[in-house]
């Protein structure tokens, strides 16, 4: 069992303990103006948030809220949609949650189908969408950027069916090259997707550059020090999200992070 796991499910049963979520947030938020962030018309408490990598993600909302992240994705996976919904229904902190959906079946045809299936149930419950553009997401057959369109096309029609207006980004791989890279931006710009999220200092600062601010981006990677997420910060990202850095010391990697955008350079 990783690092991670072992984090994860000691947080989900210390969750329960009286007072637990209260003296959290009492240690480790940050609440000041000049943190706070705007994207994709959604405003953030500060620009740290934590990426989709904890096991049972979408139970530990609140205790994600607790240690100072102001938003926290997951990928629902094997878990069935009807539970997912009641957890952000359920959820009793103000942090903002984002739904990752990923193309994975069987045939290129039944992912994309299942991709479809969990976006529409879920569309009235998360605050916005990352969808998974890999070529690892599940669907290898996909090895071209023009093979996501029809079906990122399609989501974006769905969208229209409903009465609230959710963003939807998408993931950037670190596999994606520079000409990649620029398809995406044009698509994203062109067709109204709503910001990407970009693995690495280098790609955030291209995407910055290349869309000269017109799109949101989520700078993310394994950050694990003061300095690589203020470096994902000036290379023009507007928000990162915390991944592999995090180790087994979940708190104090929060509370460093936040610590360094009390003093914003």
């Amino acid at each position: 069992m990783s690092s991670l796991q072992q984090c994860a499910r000691r947080m989900l049963w210390k969750r329960h303990l009286p007072g637990f979520l209260f003296w959290n947030r009492l240690r480790f938020r940050r609440e000041h103006s000049a943190l706070a962030r705007e994207a994709f018309g959604i405003r953030f408490r500060h620009p740290i948030g934590l990426a989709p990598v904890l096991e049972h993600q979408v139970e530990l909302l609140d205790v994600c809220d607790s240690i100072g992240f102001s938003f926290t994705g997951f990928i629902p996976g094997e878990t069935p949609v009807q539970t997912v919904a009641e957890r952000l229904q359920d959820r009793k902190s103000p942090i903002i949650a984002a739904v990752e959906l990923r193309a994975e079946g069987e045939s290129e045809e039944a992912g994309k189908q299942a991709l479809i299936r969990q976006f529409s149930l879920l569309y009235d419950f998360a605050d916005y969408y990352v969808i998974d553009i890999n070529r690892e997401s599940g669907l290898s057959s996909l090895d071209d950027f023009s093979d996501w369109t029809d079906l990122l096309d399609e989501l974006l029609s769905l969208r229209l069916y409903y009465e609230r207006y959710k963003p939807i980004l998408l993931r950037i791989s670190p596999g994606h090259t520079e000409e990649d890279m620029m398809r995406i931006l044009d698509f994203c710009l062109q067709s109204g997707f709503d910001g990407v999220v970009a693995p690495c200092i280098s790609k955030v600062r291209f995407c910055a550059g290349y869309t000269k601010g017109r799109l949101p981006i989520i700078g993310s990677g394994a950050v694990s020090t003061t300095e690589e997420a203020l470096g994902l910060l000036q290379a023009g990202a507007t928000l990162v999200e915390v991944a592999q850095g995090l180790r087994n010391r979940v708190k104090k990697t929060a509370k460093i992070l936040l610590k360094a955008i009390d003093h914003p350079q």
